[in-house]
């Protein structure tokens, strides 16, 4: 169920504040602010990714925490569905196991539209991993679904890297409505 963000209370001269008034108002806002939406969810399985330019979703199959239940590990893992309207923090881990031939690239997208600014690319590397770290600030609606992607151009399948430095993770933080 979606959560609407209180509003600030305000208060005329020669009104009370009550018990009733102060819990809706400024308690719930209050406890709305120790308590913002916020999602953190990452891959323990590697995922082989085809060679080519197109952005493919990465799943995540763990969650770290999810304050409003946007993310299920059965159904269309790779989405974190928006349950409260605001303005997010978004940010974006992907690493790839070592290949020297082709591009890797990483990015964000919103409802299958890739983000304004979040997208990387680089050359493939021949004796280390490669890794990205994506980021974006973006309004979403209750509804919007976002996804980390990645692709990669080496000529054959690239396995994602599961390590807890770089693995796929995603994360969501409201900082406004």
């Amino acid at each position: 169920m979606a959560r609407i963000p209180p509003v600030m209370p305000t208060e005329a001269p020669g009104n009370y504040n009550t018990g009733s008034l102060f819990n809706a108002t400024t308690k719930a806002l209050g406890d709305f602010l120790t308590n913002p939406p916020r999602y953190k969810g990452y891959a323990t399985s590697a995922q082989a990714l085809l060679s080519g330019t197109t952005l493919v979703p990465i799943t995540l199959d763990t969650d770290d925490y999810d304050t409003d239940g946007g993310h299920s590990t059965t159904t269309n893992t790779s989405r974190y569905v928006c349950r409260v309207a605001g303005t997010y923090t978004i940010t974006g881990c992907l690493g790839f196991n070592s290949s020297a031939t082709g591009n890797r690239g990483a990015g964000i997208t919103i409802n299958g539209t890739s983000a304004r600014g979040s997208i990387t690319q680089q050359g493939g590397i021949a004796s280390n991993s490669w890794c990205a770290i994506v980021t974006c600030d973006a309004v979403l609606a209750i509804g919007d679904y976002v996804e980390l992607v990645g692709w990669q151009t080496s000529g054959g399948s690239l396995n994602t890297a599961v390590t807890a430095a770089f693995g796929p993770s995603l994360t969501l933080k409201w900082i406004a409505a």
